[in-house]
């Protein structure tokens, strides 16, 4: 998990939890199309509800001749897009400026949010205003946001849960020359779906996410791994206090779907 996953400091495996919607910009409509179909039918497999067509994405991929100048441009007119003014809802200062000037094929950028697990309303603010969500009066822990914790007589349960809010994936045209379209697109949907490393190599795991580090021996689309990693994310109750377990309960989740695919017959 460690090799490939990078949530934000001190918190969970952040998915996405509301209706999902990816747009793709800077190609021509059939090539879109097919990126966004293939995205948005990984996201349907994970149970995601996909949004109408002419939705408002929060998954945007862009594809640019010139990728420096089309992440700079991104940030420095839609800076607040990519830094909310939320506590631990990206990767820092250091991660938006390697951002900035990243040599990688396909760079992105992600943010999270913390919100109350039953209810859905985000529970951290901006400073100076208040909890999103304030009662008058306090009826229960969850009532409390990021301190409504439950305890119970035999575990600590966080009521806590991190969402995605958006994604911005920019690729460079020019160094994805030679790549399948199903390939990249599948790797793509990866990025969109979970909270990759933007360093990642996965290491000795069978993953499309190997595309760009080993292109040659690269999988022609989402393997069993891949496909277990992702199902292990949205099926995982990551309900623990401790940033450490949420993700072991990730892992364990991703076993799970592993020794399934293996019973099943091919």
């Amino acid at each position: 998990m460690g090799r490939v996953s990078a949530p934000t400091t001190g918190r969970g495996a952040a998915t996405w939890r509301r209706r999902f919607c990816v747009g793709v910009g800077g190609l021509r409509r059939e090539a879109a199309t097919h990126i966004v179909d293939r995205i948005s039918a990984v996201a349907s497999d994970l149970g995601l509800q996909l949004g109408r067509p002419g939705c408002q994405p929060r998954a945007f991929v862009l594809f640019a001749e010139d990728a420096d100048l089309a992440t700079q441009t991104l940030v420095r007119t839609k800076g607040r897009r990519f830094r909310i003014g939320l506590p631990d809802s990206d990767l820092g200062d250091q991660a938006l400026a390697d951002f900035l000037v990243s040599d990688q094929p396909v760079r992105w950028w992600q943010n999270t949010v913390t919100v109350n697990a039953e209810t859905g309303i985000i529970n951290r603010h901006l400073p100076g205003q208040l909890p999103v969500g304030t009662p008058e009066v306090i009826r229960s822990p969850t009532d409390l946001g990021m301190l409504g914790n439950i305890v119970t007589p035999s575990r600590l349960r966080n009521e806590v849960r991190d969402d995605l809010t958006q994604v911005i994936i920019i690729v460079d045209v020019d160094q994805i020359l030679g790549i399948d379209a199903t390939q990249l697109a599948d790797y793509l949907a990866m990025i969109a779906l979970a909270q990759i490393n933007p360093e990642v190599d996965p290491g000795p795991y069978d993953s499309i996410l190997s595309l760009f580090a080993r292109p040659e021996s690269a999988p022609s689309g989402l393997t069993d791994w891949d496909r277990a990693f992702l199902r292990g994310l949205y099926g995982a109750e990551q309900v623990s206090p401790n940033a450490r377990t949420r993700l072991s309960a990730v892992a364990d989740g991703m076993a799970h779907n592993v020794r399934r695919q293996q019973r099943e017959p091919r």
